[in-house]
């Protein structure tokens, strides 16, 4: 039996999609984050990102490089239609298990990351904003 805990996606303040991941599913890209001044930092849409991919009629959220899909996660219809909109995701990369419903509900970015050092622990849980491609952002930022 696997005791993993397995990524999830879920909607912060009914706004923000975000993906919870546990372990080290992305480990590969540590160390490419950067800092845009705002409370989290970002990987580059030409570095890693993520996309929608059906699979037997389920919908998933694909984190992926060029060469390499780390994982998926089930994706429901308004976390799509947000990221029609919005396409950022946020990464959380918690050291403990984080439920969706123990996650501070704000649509504040500032608030959140407050919530995270105080409630959860500065060193203990991480948070990284990732691009959401299409297929028509795909053609654009990656075909040469």
């Amino acid at each position: 039996m696997d005791n993993k805990l397995k990524p999830y996606c879920t909607i912060i303040g009914e706004t923000i999609v975000t993906v919870v991941v546990f372990g080290d599913e992305l480990a590969d890209l540590y160390g490419y984050e950067m800092d845009a001044g705002d409370p989290f930092w970002y990987i580059s849409g030409t570095d890693a990102w993520f996309e929608k991919q059906e699979v037997n009629g389920e919908t998933f959220l694909v984190a992926k490089t060029y060469d390499k899909d780390y994982f998926s996660v089930p994706v429901d219809q308004k976390a799509l239609d947000l990221l029609a909109v919005k396409n950022g995701i946020l990464v959380l990369l918690p050291n403990a298990p984080l439920k969706a419903e123990d996650i501070k509900q704000t649509t504040d970015l500032e608030e959140l990351r407050e919530w995270m050092n105080t409630e959860i622990g500065e060193d203990e849980i991480e948070g990284v904003i990732y691009c959401f491609y299409t297929e028509e952002d795909k053609k654009k930022y990656h075909e040469q």
